[in-house]
C-alpha cells in the first residue's frame, strides 16, 4: 500500500514536460477537505483554495527549475510532486557546479517574484498566495540538501574544492540545520515536526554525499575547515589556497629485457637501432 502511494502516476504535460503526482499528494489533500468540510462548506472552500495556491506555486517553482534547465541546454526528464514538495528530473548537471546554481536559484527566485505580484492583489487569497510564495522562496534557501540553498552552497564551495568535498562540507552543515529544526520543534511544542524535518534534511543530505561519492569515484580528501577556507579568502585576504596538483609520475627507461619483450624482428636489427640511439 505504502509503494503505491508514493509511485508516482502520470497526469499530464506541461511545455512539454511529463508531469507525475505522488498518489500521497491527493489522499493528503482529500483528508484535509474532509477534515475542513467537518467545520463548514466555507471552510471546506477556504482549504481548496489554499491547497490550489499552494499547488500553483510549487508547480511555478519546479518548472522555474525546468525551464532554464532546459535553456541552458539540459535535457529535462519530468517533475514530480510529493507530499513534501517536488522535484525536477534532468541530465547533464551532474558534476557542474556553475550550472547547479543558477537552476537551483531560479525555483526559489520565481517564487519571489510571484510574491511580489501577489502584494498587489486585494483579499485574503492575496494575503495568502503572498505568504506560500515566500515560504517556497525563502525557505528553498536555507542551505540543507534537498533544498535549494543546499545546492547554491554546494556550487559554490566547489569553486575552490573538488565537488565530493564541497558536498561532504555541506552536507556536514545540513545536519547541524537538521539538529537545530529538531531542538526548534521541541522548544515550539511541535517536536514531531522537527522530527520529521529533521530525519528528512539528515537522510536527504547523506543521500546526496553517497552519490557524489559513487558517481565521482573518489572519498574527501580535504578537511572540512580547509573546504570552507578555499571558499572564503577573498572575504578575509591572504593568500589564495594551494592548487592540489598530482605530480607526474617518474620516467621509467624500459630495461633491456622488456626492449627485447616489446620487439618484433631479427636479433642484428634490434642491437644496431639500440646503439643508434
Amino acid at each position: 500500500m505504502l509503494r503505491f502511494l508514493f509511485r508516482p502516476v502520470f497526469c499530464g504535460r506541461l511545455f512539454g514536460i511529463p508531469v507525475l503526482v505522488a498518489p500521497a499528494v491527493f489522499v493528503l489533500v482529500l483528508l484535509a477537505l474532509l477534515a475542513a468540510a467537518g467545520e463548514s462548506q466555507m471552510a471546506a472552500v477556504n482549504v481548496f483554495l489554499l491547497l490550489g495556491i499552494l499547488g500553483v506555486a510549487l508547480l511555478v517553482h519546479e518548472f522555474a527549475h525546468a525551464l532554464v534547465a532546459r535553456k541552458l541546454g539540459l535535457k529535462v526528464l519530468d517533475i514530480t510532486i510529493w507530499p513534501l514538495g517536488g522535484m525536477a528530473r534532468m541530465e547533464g548537471l551532474s558534476g557542474q557546479p556553475s550550472r547547479e546554481a543558477i537552476v537551483a536559484a531560479a525555483g526559489p527566485l520565481s517564487n519571489l517574484a510571484l510574491a511580489g505580484v501577489c502584494a498587489f492583489l486585494p483579499g485574503n487569497l492575496g494575503q495568502a498566495a503572498l505568504f506560500m510564495n515566500l515560504i517556497l522562496g525563502l525557505g528553498n534557501l536555507v542551505p540543507a540538501f534537498p533544498l535549494d540553498g543546499g545546492r547554491l552552497l554546494r556550487a559554490w564551495l566547489a569553486l575552490r574544492s573538488p565537488v565530493v568535498d564541497a558536498t561532504y562540507a555541506a552536507v556536514r552543515l545540513a545536519k547541524a540545520i537538521a539538529l537545530l529544526a529538531l531542538l526548534f520543534g521541541f522548544w515550539g511544542s511541535s517536536l514531531w515536526i522537527g522530527v520529521v524535518l529533521a530525519i528528512y534534511l539528515w537522510w536527504s543530505g547523506q543521500a546526496e554525499f553517497i552519490q557524489v561519492m559513487l558517481r565521482e569515484g573518489q572519498r574527501p580528501s580535504l578537511t572540512t575547515t580547509e573546504v570552507w577556507r578555499r571558499a572564503c579568502y577573498p572575504f578575509f585576504g591572504g593568500s589564495p589556497p594551494a592548487v592540489d596538483v598530482e605530480s607526474p609520475p617518474p620516467h621509467h627507461a624500459p630495461s633491456v629485457d622488456e626492449e627485447l619483450e616489446n620487439f618484433h624482428g631479427p636479433m642484428e636489427q634490434f642491437f644496431k637501432e639500440r646503439d643508434s640511439k
